[in-house]
């Protein structure tokens, strides 16, 4: 089996914070540039109020006093106020400032000039409530990210185990494929050497014998380029009829207290299936021990059906066990997800559902508590969903 390999895990990226600080820088710009526009509108507003008197006392060299006072009152407008010039407005340099222009009756007077503290304007916008709430937007923004970033992170760990699993179970696979040809050598050599055995059991022999060979060849093929051909010409020689048959077979032998029963509603000669005969026959051992086991003491029954449609075949398991609990019915099919065992591991339900959905088929389960289970398989007559897979 083909593994593909993931890039080791890169360390935590400082996008997420190098973000947060810029969001943060751009918010106290932000911040800052409200607080000058805010000082210098308070300003003008004031300035607008006494502006007759400070014109006035401009122009006719009156007594400065009230002019003063208006100015000495400007900290008291806006406490980043640092000084303030009428007289000689152009001699005043500071690095924040608002030229306010005077009248006087609608005259063009001068200017006045306020000049405002940096240093109070960033206190006043370090304790804006605009500031901080940017900031909570952005410790916000940060912990979406850095959540996101652990799911991911934790997607990929998960993933990478998944994929070192799945290598380890390809590799223990293929070894038990291996190991698996010297006893069915011994059993294929005996089947053939057995004279004293009835032909029944012979045919059943040869039946599990033909079983276990795929099952081995399947194994061993996982994975392989070349085991494409040998899937395609399995799956044009698959009848489901007939397969359905021989495995019947097998059940009756083992199990001869429970009724199996088999129908087929089918017009074509053959059923044949986009799925080769050594899945067919593992996801429907699957579902038939899954019956099995829980079947009650007495009358135990379980039935078969395989029935034609337009696109698909329709092939039906049903059983008087136990039943499934409604609650349960949602989950079944997913991967972990089991029911009535005591080690069980859902893998049999997950198996058949991947599989079918692989081939455009589905998988249906219906159960009602003390009545039975209904299990159906819908699989596609076209070969479109295998060509795909293959390709």
């Amino acid at each position: 089996m083909d593994i593909p390999s993931l890039k080791p895990s890169k360390p935590l990226p400082t996008l997420w914070l190098s973000l947060f600080l810029v969001i943060s820088l751009a918010v106290a710009v932000l911040s800052f540039t409200y607080e000058v526009h805010t000082a210098k509108t308070s300003v003008e507003r004031y300035i607008g109020i006494w502006e007759d008197d400070i014109a006035q006392a401009k122009i006719f060299k009156a007594d400065p006093g009230l002019q003063n006072k208006i100015l000495k009152q400007m900290s008291e407008v806006h406490s980043a106020v640092s000084k303030a010039e009428v007289q000689a407005p152009e001699n005043v340099q500071c690095l924040i400032a608002t030229d306010v222009p005077i009248t006087y009756n609608s005259l063009p007077s001068g200017l006045m000039r306020v000049c405002f503290s940096p240093f109070d304007l960033a206190v006043k916008a370090l304790l804006s409530p605009l500031l901080m709430l940017g900031l909570l937007l952005g410790m916000i923004f940060l912990a979406v990210g850095l959540r996101r970033d652990f799911l991911n992170r934790l997607h990929e760990q998960q993933l990478q185990a998944e994929l070192s699993f799945n290598k380890e179970i390809a590799s223990i696979s293929r070894q038990v494929a291996h190991d698996i040809r010297g006893p069915l050598m011994a059993l294929t050599t005996l089947s053939q050497l057995s004279h004293e055995m009835s032909s029944d059991k012979k045919e059943l022999l040869d039946l599990a014998v033909t079983r276990i060979r795929g099952v081995a060849d399947d194994l061993l093929n996982r994975g392989k380029k070349d085991s494409v051909a040998v899937k395609t010409a399995d799956k044009n020689s698959l009848d489901l009829a007939n397969l359905m048959e021989s495995l019947l077979k097998e059940y009756r032998f083992a199990h001869p207290k429970v009724d199996f029963t088999w129908h087929k509603h089918i017009h074509s000669a053959q059923a044949p299936a986009t799925l080769e005969s050594v899945k067919v026959q593992r996801i429907v051992s699957n579902l038939i021990n899954n019956s099995l086991e829980a079947l009650p003491d007495f009358e135990a029954s379980i039935n078969l059906t395989l029935m034609e449609r337009p696109d698909h075949w329709l092939l039906q398991i049903m059983d008087n066990g136990s039943g499934i609990p409604e609650d349960v019915l949602p989950r079944l099919g997913h991967e972990g997800v089991t029911h009535g065992k005591e080690n069980g591991n859902g893998l049999g339900l997950y198996d058949a559902r991947k599989t079918l959905e692989s081939i455009g088929g589905e998988l249906q389960i219906r159960s009602r508590v003390g009545v039975g289970t209904q299990v159906v398989l819908l699989l596609p007559k076209d070969s479109d969903h295998l060509s795909q897979q293959i390709s």
